[in-house]
């Protein structure tokens, strides 16, 4: 049964050619229990006869038709029926076109090869139609109710843009509530009208409840008075989203007031306390101008600076008086940046003359290059004349920066996960090369010096097979799917371990400085991956520093804020403990920095590397739950810095050592192993050694042919050895399901793309994985490792 499955019967629009493949649909949303009715079609005329004269729930559409494409489909039923919920199921969507039909209107895809996933995606897509329409409902529903009262009923962002209006905006302003949504309130209400609330409208994004009372001209031309009561509208985190606001008309109660303050006294009261409330909206709006983060100018028509506020100033690192009277586009703000003052010229000019502007300028300042957005605006008095120009901006560096982070992160992650795939099938492939090789080499040095030749033939293979599968390590640490065996390690130890091994690799010429931390926090990572991770950071920087220089290793604790998670987002705030390689070579380009760690890429010549060194070590740093931070000048050097979480485990006393292999083994003949692997080949290598080896040997294809083994009372089963990457059943939830049944039973993993490993749980973390690929004498000693009482 499909999750969340709809207990009515779905009507489905089938838009495919291949009625094989229409078979295949309708067997899956048969098979998990989704009643339906379907009507299928392939061409545009028969598309749209069927849309005009029935309804569906669901419209399921191949991409490639005769005739026809799913664009054109999706284009027609956006147009005809766009209340129902479009999913492509096609073999050829690649996942480029996906995410563009996404963004058109499309509720999801499938892919052919993967039908099982359609009967979720229909009943999900459907749910989702049908709450989009109870939502549609509901609005309508409280339209109707704001429709009815007579105050004017409005809901607006920070930016003072309409997000609601109610129908009494069309009576008081002559504007249809559709015409007024996404339109700034100054530009509904009135300028003149809007600055003389603003303060109250400041008030209440600052979280504050205000009610306040104010004259508004109705579209006859009549102004009326209003008692207008501001509410903020709070997010879940607390910060002020917005505000509703609700005027009522109470134009004849002011009136009945004036009428009994008819006397001179109070006339001259009122001219009083008139007076003082400019007075007091004068000092306001003063306080409001300086402490307002935007940086705000006033300007001359001409262009001159009139007046700026703080935040304005402290960019440039001046004072009101050193650019009060300033041609504005001639002023520090822009003097620094090419072709920022003839923007800037031409927008004061247009300002000017009654049309308001927006720019994004990036801007070379005493404090920095920083981006803005700026907006100019004219000013006008209470005739409507223009009688001076307002420059807001608002800084956009740290939006830029996070924005240009999470597409190189999203970059990253997408190679990773293509460059993961590649090896785990690599892995399989190497894994039978490897062993054969290995199995010939032992036939051959049986027959002694007569094949003297062909075994070391055979070992130049092995050599070959071994380095490729080097690379394909490389690949899974850059994909962060390498297996690690995180312990705690003392970051002091395990550099100073590797003082002399690092000399000998940076020679002569470079001089080589460990810096410690004496109180370095412990973490959890795997100590060989991050050896090999310094020590080619280290090799690089050595060709980075041809004719010699220094490089420096620093060991230290670090706690990052939230201004660092700001400029790297996919850093979080916390305590770290680094290590940080720093040489005096030549540095890298902004260019090369931007692809440094992508895999393959390499600035070396060919032949001297492989340009997988930097996107293992990002790899084992993101896989360990860390960071790698990057800074780099030309001509002065380069600066890589690793982040490791701090674990609240103690420091170990003694750098952990690796245990070594075992030696020969002699099976028991009873001894019975279940191999569960779907790879073919690799099965029937496996199957083969180990029955050579001595033992008992039962295989099986996948998960759930091997679960059903082992199931048999007639079956008796000592090792469990599993591929983790399966179709259908993984290996974890393999070993999860039997050893619930059997938890005598031991269990070896093997693979070359060990995914999901941090959410295995306890198994994934108790179990040995021997990975792919491997050789003849790696499965013997795996194989007696994990047999071993």
């Amino acid at each position: 049964m499909a999750e969340g499955a709809v207990s009515r019967t779905i009507r489905i629009l089938m838009v495919e050619d291949s009625a094989l493949d229409a078979e295949l649909i309708t067997a899956q949303l048969e098979r998990a229990g989704v009643a339906f009715t379907a009507e299928r079609t392939w061409s545009h005329d028969g598309m749209r006869q069927a849309l005009e004269q029935h309804d569906f729930d669901v419209i399921l559409a191949d991409h490639v038709l005769p005739g026809f494409d799913g664009d054109a489909a999706l284009t027609l039923a956006c147009e005809l029926a766009p209340q129902i919920p479009f999913i492509f199921v096609s073999g050829t969507l690649t996942e480029e076109l996906a995410v563009q039909a996404l963004k058109r209107g499309a509720r999801d895809y499938v892919v052919k090869s993967r039908l099982q996933r359609l009967p979720d995606a229909v009943v999900r897509a459907i749910a989702e139609s049908e709450e989009r329409q109870k939502l549609a409902r509901a609005e309508q529903r409280l339209k109707l109710i704001t429709d009815s009262l007579p105050a004017l009923i409005s809901h607006l962002d920070r930016e003072h843009r309409y997000q609601f209006v109610n129908q009494a905006y069309q009576d008081w302003y002559g504007h249809a509530p559709e015409t007024v949504i996404g339109r700034r309130a100054g530009d509904v209400v009135g300028q003149p009208a809007f600055e003389e609330v603003q303060p109250y409208l400041d008030r209440a994004l600052q979280g504050e409840r205000v009610n306040f009372e104010i004259s508004m001209p109705q579209r006859s031309g009549l102004t009326r008075h209003a008692q207008v009561d501001l509410v903020p509208e709070f997010g879940a985190d607390g910060e002020v989203l917005g505000y509703y606001a609700m005027a009522r008309d109470i134009t004849e109660l002011k009136q009945a007031q004036a009428a009994l303050k008819a006397s001179n006294a109070a006339l001259e009261r009122q001219v009083d306390e008139r007076t003082s409330a400019l007075h007091q909206s004068d000092s306001r709006l003063q306080a409001l101008f300086e402490s307002s983060f935007q940086h705000q100018t006033l300007l001359s028509t001409d262009g001159h600076i009139i007046d700026t506020n703080s935040a304005s100033l402290s960019a440039i690192l001046a004072s009101k008086p050193e650019v009060r009277g300033q041609l504005f586009y001639e002023s520090a703000w822009f003097a620094g940046t090419e072709g920022a003052p003839a923007i800037v010229c031409e927008a004061v000019l247009q300002a000017a003359s009654g049309k308001a502007s927006r720019h994004e300028l990036e801007l070379r300042l005493p404090t920095g290059k920083r981006n803005f957005e700026f907006s100019f605006r004219p000013l006008q008095d209470h005739q409507g004349n223009i009688t001076a120009v307002v420059s807001e901006a608002s800084e956009t560096t740290a939006r830029r920066q996070a924005e240009a982070a999470l597409r190189q992160s999203q970059k990253i992650e997408a190679v990773g996960q293509l460059t993961g795939g590649i090896a785990h099938d690599f892995n399989n492939i190497l894994t039978v090369v490897a062993g054969n090789v290995e199995y010939a080499k032992m036939l051959t040095e049986r027959l002694g010096d007569v094949a003297e030749g062909s075994s070391r033939a055979l070992d130049n293979a092995l050599k070959g097979v071994m380095r490729a599968a080097n690379v394909t390590q490389r690949l899974l640490a850059f994909s962060r799917r390498q297996p690690l065996k995180n312990l705690p390690v003392d970051l002091n130890a395990q550099v100073d371990g590797m003082r002399d091994m690092l000399q000998r690799a940076l020679g002569e010429l470079v001089q080589l400085e460990v810096v410690n931390s004496p109180d370095i926090w412990c973490v959890e990572i795997d100590p060989s991956q991050l050896e090999a991770s310094v020590l080619n950071l280290a090799v690089n920087a050595r060709d980075a520093m041809p004719h010699g220089g220094r490089l420096t290793i620093e060991v230290d604790n670090v706690h990052l804020d939230d201004d660092v998670a700001t400029r790297h987002p996919d850093v979080r705030p916390g305590q770290y403990a680094m290590v940080r390689v720093k040489d005096s070579g030549t540095g890298m380009s902004a260019d090369t920095m931007a692809r440094v760690f992508e895999p393959f890429f390499t600035t070396k010549e060919v032949g001297r590397g492989t340009g997988l060194g930097l996107s293992m070590v990002y790899g084992f740093a993101k896989q360990s739950g860390g960071h790698v931070l990057l800074d780099s000048v030309e001509g002065v050097g380069t600066s890589i810095t690793l982040l490791f979480p701090r674990s609240t485990a103690t420091l170990p006393t003694d750098r952990p050592v690796e245990t070594s292999a075992l030696g020969g083994y002699e099976p028991q003949p009873e001894t019975t192993v279940l191999v569960a692997e779907d790879n073919d080949d690799v099965r029937a290598y496996t199957v083969d050694t180990l029955r050579q080896l001595g033992y008992r040997v039962l295989e099986a294809h996948d998960g759930a042919s091997a679960l059903r083994l082992l199931e048999r009372p007639d079956v008796s089963v000592d090792l469990l050895f599993s591929d983790i990457v399966m179709p259908g059943m993984s290996g974890w939830e393999l070993a999860k399901r039997v050893l619930e049944r059997k938890p005598e039973l031991k269990v070896l993993f093997t693979s070359g793309y060990p995914r999901d490993i941090d959410a295995s749980g306890a198994i994934g973390r108790q179990s040995t994985i021997l990975a792919k690929p491997f050789t003849r004498s790696d499965l013997a000693g795996a194989i007696r490792s994990a047999l071993a009482p």
